[in-house]
């Protein structure tokens, strides 16, 4: 490891959670989303293997799955009411796949017969778009599309991370406390801070969404941005759009629709220039390599609007093991940072 990333480490005899080491040497959490057009959402009975994949009803899939929407990241989802399930394998299994349409998303609901019609299910997804008509006899039925749900999925796996476990599932607590709390209002206007329409938004504990040094860590949808060390409260701005974009981009893991590393880093810096405006612009983001640096080229075609966003690399910081003594072992991880940003012409 890199002299300047080993000074950042705990003293030999310190043993912190990786989320407040990450926290007290100011790690930058740019670069570090889920890079992907989709993500589905599998109901699956706690406790999770570590990897979920590893056993149950998820065995046989993986965490990221080429569908005909293009790359999926596959995450389980805690069952309703969050309970521990040891009794075997659901006779129905839930399942939910947002992918990016355009500036927004599209949400198909499905429900399959247990392990067989879940695999049936993405054996289908594989070829056709999950809003496609499902075919007779399938061991899965749809339950209905929709455009630009708003859901919160919150990483709450203990089992890959106790960070994870412990923030990610306070953080999923409080926001649904939030959303109680406003449909349980009798008012015509929301109070501070809830989101509108708060009934119908989805709270999802997820699997491992990598990243847990950045716990409680969340991606909020329609817009596809993962973020670090986030509050309710926040992300009921977040949802709502009314947070300082230029503010709270600090907080920004990166957007799915852009490679991880230096492209959701400069897509992050557009998103803090722009503000909210952005999120109704369908857009992609092109990385080039220069002598020194990564040009990433966010381009928004059918709006008209381009910008450059000049990336270089910032410092070499560690990546601790959780409550290990010394943080150790240890890996490095590359913090980006931006020199320049310019609108160009499309």
């Amino acid at each position: 490891m890199a002299p300047e990333a080993a000074a950042l480490l705990p003293a030999g005899d310190a043993a912190p959670r990786c989320a407040a080491h990450a926290a007290a040497i100011g790690a930058d959490p740019g670069g570090t989303a889920i890079a992907a057009n989709a993500v589905a959402l599998v109901e699956a009975p706690l406790p999770w293997p570590k990897p979920v994949f590893a056993s149950g009803l998820l065995a046989g899939l993986s965490s990221m799955m080429d569908l005909q929407v293009g790359p999926t990241r596959v995450l389980a989802v805690a069952p309703a009411g969050g309970h521990d399930q040891r009794d075997g394998t659901p006779s129905k299994v839930r399942a939910v796949v947002h992918w990016r349409s355009g500036a927004g998303t599209q949400s198909a609901c499905f429900e399959a017969d247990g392990a067989g019609g879940l695999h049936e299910l993405f054996a289908h997804l594989g070829e056709q778009s999950p809003a496609d008509p499902v075919p007779q006899g399938a061991g899965f039925a749809s339950l209905g599309c929709a455009e630009n749900e708003r859901a919160v999925l919150i990483c709450t796996q203990g089992s890959h991370d106790v960070c994870c476990g412990s923030e990610g599932t306070r953080l999923a607590a409080d926001f649904e406390a939030v959303l109680r709390t406003y449909r349980d209002a009798d008012v015509d206007e929301p109070y501070a801070g809830a989101p509108t329409a708060a009934g119908r938004v989805a709270v999802y504990r997820v699997s491992h969404t990598g990243g847990h040094r950045f716990a409680p860590t969340a991606m909020t949808l329609p817009d596809g941005r993962m973020w670090a060390g986030i509050e309710a409260g926040e992300i009921a701005a977040i949802l709502d759009q009314t947070a300082d974009a230029a503010a709270i981009a600090a907080r920004c893991r990166g957007w799915w629709g852009a490679a991880t590393g230096p492209a959701q880093v400069g897509e992050r810096a557009v998103f803090a220039e722009v503000g909210w405006p952005l999120e109704a612009m369908s857009r992609e983001v092109r990385l080039r390599r220069t002598a020194d640096a990564w040009e990433a080229d966010v381009v928004a075609a059918e709006a008209r609007r381009a910008w450059t966003v000049t990336v270089r690399e910032k410092r070499t910081v560690p990546t601790i093991a959780c409550r290990a003594s010394g943080g150790l072992p240890a890996k490095p991880a590359t913090e980006f940072t931006v020199t320049d940003i310019w609108e160009t012409s499309t």
